[in-house]
């Protein structure tokens, strides 16, 4: 049985991007957000939410097969869940406050932050939408620090020299050491799920774009291309399953 060269040409392309690592990403297309699918070279865009509204954090699940991102489809900041291929969507916070900032724990809950008591709250909420319940109060993060897979490293975003920029140290954040250093705004790292790259954006190329760097500063690579602001790149922790 002969096998085409169209055949061995598409069985090479989707070997070859089985190899890449998958990110999601916030793309602002006419002042409205939404969140899109990119392989780290940059190709394979696939846009996942598309709404009048805005929606942006996507946080991927643990497995890599759930996003849980925030949403204003509901004229207020909800957590919305959806399937990594944008289908099954639902809303998990479901309330007239403003939520925020959802994250995933390690055994698959989502938790974020709600102002619906009239303070900030900590809640966990099962990816279905069951057992929701608070669990601290006037609770806020530590926005835009990312820790490497294994722990021992931490990636963040500082001023310190009048702009914003990319810094890696060690977990105690007794060594931190600028991996940018560029007069453009460098922020928002991520750590891939093998802690070999940090994804991040930079608007030196005159709007925000997601950029890939190596925890040394080298292998600086462009991962969008367009005259739209890129941001929140978040790396798919499984992206063959």
């Amino acid at each position: 049985m002969r096998v085409s060269v169209i055949s061995i040409l598409i069985i090479a392309s989707i070997l070859y991007a089985k190899q890449l690592e998958q990110l999601a990403y916030v793309s602002v297309f006419n002042d409205n957000e939404d969140i899109y699918l990119i392989y780290e070279d940059g190709t394979g865009i696939k846009q996942l939410t598309d709404n009048p509204a805005n929606d942006w954090s996507p946080e991927w699940s643990p497995d890599g097969k759930k996003i849980v991102f925030i949403s204003e489809r509901d004229k207020n900041p909800e957590v919305y869940i959806m399937n990594a291929d944008g289908t099954g969507l639902k809303n998990l916070s479901n309330s007239d406050g403003n939520d925020w900032d959802p994250r995933w724990t390690k055994n698959g809950k989502v938790v974020f932050l709600s102002d619906r008591n009239r303070y900030w709250e900590l809640f966990i909420v099962e990816p279905d939408g069951s057992e929701l319940k608070s669990l601290l109060s006037n609770w806020v993060p530590e926005e835009h620090m990312c820790w490497s897979p294994d722990g021992s490293k931490i990636a963040e975003e500082s001023d310190a020299t009048g702009n914003w920029e990319i810094y890696v140290g060690d977990s105690e954040r007794k060594s931190m050491i600028n991996i940018t250093n560029h007069p453009a705004d460098d922020y928002d790292p991520c750590w891939n799920r093998a802690g070999t790259k940090i994804a991040f954006v930079s608007d030196r190329d005159g709007d925000e774009e997601i950029f890939i760097i190596e925890p040394d500063g080298t292998g600086l690579k462009q991962v969008t291309h367009n005259h739209v602001d890129d941001h929140a790149p978040q790396w798919r922790p499984n992206p063959s399953k």
